[in-house]
């Protein structure tokens, strides 16, 4: 379901796509698959994507993180900034 709706969105060549949680319930593989192809949308068609998820896997693939705490914007970095782990992401 998450690619269909995914080939919904993409049907009329939006300039942003907003996801939320798009690997939600895949498995890793097709996970994967999806961030894979919603950083490619990124990289060769210059789309932005805004993503809301849990999955610490999408970080890789992105350039900013909002992190969200009681509902409010806690804190804003760019993924160079953060000390990605399996398993953790800790603040450099």
């Amino acid at each position: 379901m998450q690619r269909v709706a995914i080939a919904r969105a993409l049907a009329n060549h939006p300039a942003i796509i907003l996801a939320d949680k798009p690997t939600a319930n895949l498995d890793t593989t097709t996970g994967e698959e999806i961030i894979g192809l919603l950083s490619e949308l990124v990289k060769t068609q210059g789309v932005t994507c805004v993503t809301a998820t849990h999955d610490h896997k999408m970080l890789a693939a992105s350039d900013r993180i909002l992190w969200i705490k009681d509902g409010k914007v806690d804190r804003v970095q760019l993924r160079a900034e953060l000390d990605i782990r399996v398993g953790s992401v800790n603040p450099v």
